[in-house]
């Protein structure tokens, strides 16, 4: 149980379900090390890991809901890990994905921010950088697109 940080109930039921190899020794039940290190994944790659996040975190972190984090875990393999029912993402692979540096730089808009600051719609501003074949960034659901080349874009069509 403090090796896998999990419940005794858990334990035990995901044990038997999985016909892991156990003795009994003095009231204990000694489970087989690496039949469990098979079942709860144990990798050295997650030991290596040090900043996690509750799901709670992440969702206020990345603006974002339980539903995107766990697809997001699950469609790119970002570690998790749970403890005493609580799923915890890693920090650094979210980051990767969710690029909160990006978003918080002055040197890109969204769709939306350029749809609201040119009066367009923000199927417009899709097509503008489509066919100006403009740079754009795909951070989570949202495109980030340069501001100095969508500025020059949109000044040469206003003059």
């Amino acid at each position: 149980m403090a090796t896998y940080k999990v419940k005794k109930s858990w334990l035990y039921v995901s044990a038997k379900r999985n016909n892991i190899p156990m003795c009994k020794i003095a009231g204990k039940n000694y489970y087989s090390r690496k039949h469990m290190d098979a079942l709860f994944g144990v990798s050295a790659e997650i030991e290596a890991l040090t900043e996690w996040l509750t799901t709670d975190e992440a969702e206020s972190l990345y603006s974002t809901t339980k539903e995107s984090l766990r697809t997001q875990a699950y469609r790119r393999h970002i570690p998790t890990k749970r403890e005493y029912g609580k799923t915890y993402y890693s920090k650094k692979y979210l980051d990767d994905i969710f690029r909160p540096d990006l978003k918080a730089s002055d040197a890109y808009y969204t769709t939306a921010e350029a749809a609201e600051k040119y009066g367009m719609t923000k199927s417009n501003i899709c097509v503008i950088v489509k066919t100006n074949n403009l740079t754009k960034v795909k951070v989570g659901v949202q495109n980030l697109i340069v501001k100095e080349d969508l500025d020059r874009i949109m000044a040469s069509r206003l003059a």
